[in-house]
């Protein structure tokens, strides 16, 4: 087992990738290949982070594109044997507003829940990504910045985000940005939540 480090702006993540973790490189490949920018964000950050908790789904935003790069996206896919469980993969373009599903084909479990970036917190994970370096497999992925992570599962509130948050920023705290965390509390609103969590 490796370690996990933030590094200069980049995570760099030294153990073998789960299954998880190889959807996530299958997929953002497929989007490099495309030529659309995203960025993988909540408790899927949490999980490559190593927080070993259970989740089926990895969250990804994705830029605003045309029809003809999705319709792309989507041959680029279903050639790779990837599907849509929960619709078919070619009502992509319509459905990105709300999310749709990407799993391998025949399966449903892991899956991506992808969708295009919808407001300004979506907008900062993607323009502030920073990239996520999987070393055994020297593979790299665009995760949403840590600091805006945490504020935002500050904001969702349950105990599972909650923990989310506490994982993170107890693992990388000395790597943080910790005026950048501070201003996304802020603006959130979650001082109260940020004052609990310091505590824990």
């Amino acid at each position: 087992m490796g370690g996990i480090e933030l590094l200069d702006g980049t995570l760099v993540v030294d153990r073998d990738p789960n299954d998880l973790d190889e959807l996530a490189i299958q997929f953002s490949s497929q989007l490099n290949d495309v030529g659309i920018n995203h960025v993988f964000i909540s408790g899927y950050v949490a999980i490559l982070t190593g927080r070993a908790r259970a989740t089926e789904d990895i969250d990804v935003l994705i830029e605003r594109t045309s029809t003809d790069k999705i319709d792309q996206l989507v041959a680029e896919l279903t050639g790779e044997g990837l599907w849509g469980p929960a619709m078919p993969l070619d009502s992509m373009a319509e459905m990105l507003d709300d999310n749709i599903w990407v799993a391998r084909d025949g399966e449903m479990v892991p899956h991506l829940e992808v969708k295009f970036v919808s407001d300004e917190y979506d907008r900062s994970s993607l323009e502030n990504r920073i990239i996520a370096h999987l070393t055994t497999v020297d593979a790299e992925i665009p995760i949403g910045p840590l600091e805006l992570q945490i504020a935002y599962k500050l904001y969702l509130n349950t105990p599972k985000d909650f923990e989310d948050a506490v994982h993170i920023h107890s693992l990388f705290e000395e790597s943080l940005s910790i005026p950048q965390l501070e201003r996304w509390v802020r603006k959130i609103g979650v001082e109260d939540d940020y004052e609990q969590l310091k505590q824990t």
